[in-house]
Parts: structure tokens; sequence; C-alpha cells
């Protein structure tokens, strides 16, 4: 009886047994699936970037000089024509002040010119009256052919009196000539305003009268020793040498001498009056304006007292404010103008996006090191604001998400639900239950994804994880959604 309940008990075990094999044997593999929808497909890449300005401006002083005082701050927002910073332009004013007093100088020598013009004339006038005087005297003594030794003697007295008196206007001529030749031939020959010939003219005519002067000098002698015989002759050359003073002073009398001079002082004053307007322009430009709307970003004058026309007083950023990004050069030529790009804003509470599009790219890339210190090739590139500019303010930090491919009804599964079969691209498709492989063509790969061209449609089952090793054809499963 126990041999027939251990038997029994046996066969129960070993029945139950192989149902439990039957079953494990028959059960449907479970696998990770994804049932394929049409969605958008995108492509992104993120850069870190900052608020910047568009554009900056320098604004340099007209002239170099002391500081007075600096009229902004570092930061701080201007409008064209405030003031950035005065200059010192005590030492123009003194160059002024010194040019105006050169030009009374010159005033003062044109005017001197004319007084001594008018008192050489109204000498000369005085000159030519006493010759006509001694002149008439002449001719009325003439008709003395045969005189006594009294009259005789008293001749000689007046021949002596006579040519001392064209020795004097000798003299004063020499004197005059020579005044004249100084005081305006040899300033305007050094000046470059009187031509060599000129020069030499006036030079000889002096020396003309000098030799007047020195023969006069010997024809009194002549005439102190009682050799010279009264009568026609004498006459003769005594008028002719009284009529000669008489026409030189005539000569001058009917010349301007101060003509050139004048014309050479006024063109002194011209080049002061010139110099006046030029140092009065620089004054005006000790005042240094803003030359544009902006922000002050850079302030060099408000670490120095001195102003240098060579150097920026302030650097002022203008233009709009926009994102200002670098993106490596792999990534570039994704990346166009106009494109749309996701502004993102950091925020504690969570982040905000906001939309953009850019709006530059620089020509050339640029060296960037890495927060891991590796050196990058990268492009500078600018962003706007489409909505709420107000936000990005200058100095902020912002993503900027870039969008490199987008496509709408895509079909997308992950990289790792596709494999290859010799040349073929392959994705185990669930079909009634059971597993078989199916050929697809893929498009455009994502960050972490695929999209399938043709082989799949919407509603197709794949397995997510083509590398299980239990996965062969035909093989029932059940299909689980992906987690």
């Amino acid at each position: 009886m126990k041999r027939i309940v251990k038997i029994i008990l046996f066969l129960a075990v070993a029945a139950g047994i192989g149902y439990a094999v039957y079953v494990n044997a028959t059960k449907p593999l479970a696998v990770s699936a994804i049932t394929l929808e049409s969605r958008e497909a995108r492509l992104t890449f993120t850069e870190k970037g900052v608020v910047d300005y568009e554009d900056t401006v320098c604004v340099y002083p007209a002239v170099s000089g002391k500081l007075l005082e600096t009229g902004v701050t570092l930061g701080q927002r201007v409008k064209k024509g405030d003031v950035i910073c005065k200059i010192d332009m005590s030492d123009i004013q003194y160059q002024i002040d010194e040019a105006g007093a050169q030009i009374d100088s010159l005033q003062a020598q044109i005017r001197n010119l004319d007084a001594q013009r008018q008192q050489s004339n109204d000498s000369l006038a005085v000159q030519k009256n006493n010759l006509n005087m001694e002149l008439q005297k002449l001719n009325a003594q003439e008709d003395s052919e045969n005189l006594s030794a009294e009259q005789q003697q008293e001749v000689q007295n007046r021949q002596i009196e006579l040519q001392n008196k064209i020795i004097e206007q000798n003299l004063a001529d020499i004197d005059r000539m020579q005044k004249e030749f100084d005081n305006t031939t040899q300033i305007l020959y050094d000046s470059g305003q009187l031509p060599r010939v000129d020069y030499d003219a006036a030079a000889n005519a002096i020396n003309k009268v000098r030799d007047q002067y020195e023969q006069n000098l010997r024809q009194l002698e002549v005439i102190k020793s009682g050799k010279t015989t009264v009568g026609t002759a004498y006459y003769e050359a005594s008028r002719a040498a009284l009529r000669e003073q008489i026409n030189g002073i005539d000569d001058s009398l009917s010349k301007d001498y101060t003509k050139a001079m004048k014309d050479y002082y006024n063109a002194q004053i011209a080049s002061a009056n010139v110099s006046i307007d030029r140092l009065k322009k620089s004054a005006e430009n000790a005042v240094v304006t803003s030359t544009a709307d902006g922000v002050i970003i850079d302030l060099p004058v408000s670490k120095t007292n001195i102003a240098s026309n060579a150097s920026y007083a302030a650097e002022i950023a203008v233009g709009r404010s926009l994102v200002t990004v670098y993106v490596s050069t792999n990534d570039i030529d994704s990346v166009k103008t106009g494109d749309p790009v996701d502004l993102i804003l950091r925020r504690r509470e969570g982040d905000e996006t906001y939309p953009g599009k850019v709006v530059r790219i620089d020509d050339k890339a640029g060296i960037q090191v890495s927060s891991l210190g590796v050196e990058e090739r990268k492009v500078k590139v600018y962003a706007q604001p489409v909505s709420h500019a107000e936000l990005f303010l200058q100095g902020y930090d912002v993503d900027v998400r870039f969008l490199v491919y987008q496509k709408e009804n895509a079909l997308i599964l992950p990289k790792t639900a596709v494999f290859k079969d010799g040349d073929t691209d392959r994705v185990w498709e669930i079909s009634g239950g059971a597993l078989k492989k199916t050929d697809v063509k893929q498009g455009m790969e994502l960050t972490n994804d695929v999209i399938i061209e043709s082989g799949l449609s919407a509603g197709s089952v794949v397995v997510s994880d083509a590398t299980l090793k239990t996965l062969a054809e035909g093989v029932k499963v059940t299909a689980e959604p992906v987690k």
C-alpha cells in the first residue's frame, strides 16, 4: 500500500514538472518595444552665451591737455552730446592772447609807417622849398660876370653855403634811404617777399647817393680853395645839382615806400588771425562729448589726469542688445543668418525659454578655451530676442539652442533598435505576436535616435534593443512599453 502511494506521488510530481516545462517552453518572450508614431524630429545643440551690445564706439578728444573734470561714470547710460570730460585750455587761451597782442603790435607798426611816411614827406617838402629858394638866388647872381674882389669873395662864400646845403641834402637822402632799406627792403627780402633784383637795386640807389655825397665833398674843397671860376659853366653846374636834388625829392614824394611793408605786416596779421581761429576751435573742443547714445563700458579718463588725442576717453556700447555666443567650426555650417534659436534664461524657479533669431555671424574664427582648458576654434554669433527683449540685460548669461534639422511627421527609433545584418539595416519587428527581421532605410541621425525613411509605417511595433541574445526569427513575444 505504501509502495503504491509513493508511486502515485512520484507520478504527480513528474506530471507537474512536465507541465511546467511545457508551459515555459510555449510562453511568449517579454520584450521592450516601441509603437511607431509620426512626430516632429529635431536636432539641436546648445552653447552658452552672454547678453552684450551689438557694437561699440570710442570717443577721442580733439585736443590733448590736463583734465579738469570727468562728467560720466562707468556703466552710465548716455545720450549723444552728453559731456564725457573737460580739458584745461589755459595754455591755448594764452596762445590766443599772445597772437592778439602780435596783431595789435603789427597794426601799430602799420600806423607808425603812415606817420613816418607823412613826417618824411613834410621834411622833403621843406627841403624842396629850400632848394627852390637856393635855385632862385643862384639865378639872381648869374649876371655878375665882372666882380670886384670883395664881390668875388661874397660869391665864393655863397658857393660854399650852397654846396653845404647840397651836402646836407645828400646826407638827409642817405639817412632816409638807409632807414627805408633797413626797415623795409631788408625785412621783405629776408622773409622772401622781395626778389633779389629789387634788393640789389635799392642797395645800388644808396651807393649812388653816397657817391654823390663824396663828389660834393670834394667839390666843396675845390670851392674853398678859390680855384673855381664864376661864370656860365659854374651856374649851369650848380643849377643842375639843385635840380637833381629837387627831382630826387619829387621822385620820393611820388612813391609810397610803405605799401610793400604794409602788405608784409597785413600778411602776418592774416596768419595770426588764422592761428587764433584754429586755437579757438581747439578751445571749443576742450569739452569732449558722447558721439552716440549708449552705455559707458570703458572710461580711461577716470584713471588719469591727462587727456590725449591719441587715446580714447571713453568706449560706448551702442546698438541693439544682443546675445553673443561662440559656435564651434564643426557646427557653424548649420547656422545661418535669420535662423530661429531658443534663448534660455536660467532661473532658480525654472528655466525660461524665449524665441530669438540669428542676426549676425562673424566671418572668422577665434580661439576659445573650454572649462577643461582645451583650445577650440569658434565663431562668434549674434542672436536677437524676438520677444521680451527687456528681460535680456547687459551681462546676463543665456543658453542658446540652435536648430540643426527639423522634419514633421517623421518615424523615429532609438539607434539601439537598428542593427546591421551584413550590409543591410534591419529591425526586429513584432508581427502576429512573433519576431521577424524587417529591412529599413535610415535617414538623418539625431542625438540618440534615427529617422526611418522606409520599411516601416506608423503603428509598426519594433523591439527597442536589438542587441538582446534571445531574439530570433519566429520567436513568440509580448511587447512591453519602453520605460
